[in-house]
């Protein structure tokens, strides 16, 4: 009987442990470190399309693993769609916006450069992205 406890003592506490280092293992992709929210209207100029274009290619070149893990999560949204309505206010988006969200909660408004350089200097501008990715990451 003693050896039967003490088992199902083991096998409850083995289950807990592994429930705890899963939980942990995938913390980040319920809570991103930084999330990239994109937000645009449904007719789009060539600087919106290369907003969204670069960052997306410069995140699948740079940060792979981390989209993956879902340390990093990159969300567009169009905010001329009602079931968009709630973002939209909740970051008071009147025009195409590129956000950087850190897990605080700190914004980051990265809009001015993106529309700057994504078309007329696409390495410029993933650059600059990437070194406020990584800033922001930390």
């Amino acid at each position: 009987m003693k050896i039967l406890s003490g088992l199902l003592i083991m096998m409850f506490l083995s289950m807990l442990i592994n429930s705890n280092v899963y939980a942990q293992q995938n913390s980040t992709s319920t809570h991103p470190k930084l999330k990239i929210l994109y937000f645009h209207a449904t007719m789009r100029c060539p600087t919106c399309n290369a907003i969204e274009d670069n960052a997306r290619k410069l995140l699948d070149k740079s940060f792979r693993s981390r989209l993956d893990n879902g340390e990093i999560k990159f969300e567009s949204y169009n905010v001329d769609e009602t079931a968009n309505k709630a973002l939209v206010d909740k970051y008071q988006i009147s025009f195409s916006t590129l956000l950087l969200i850190k897990g605080d909660g700190t914004k980051i408004d990265f809009t001015s450069k993106a529309f700057q350089y994504a078309l007329v200097n696409p390495a410029k501008y993933e650059a600059l992205l990437k070194e406020e990715i990584k800033k922001n990451l930390e």
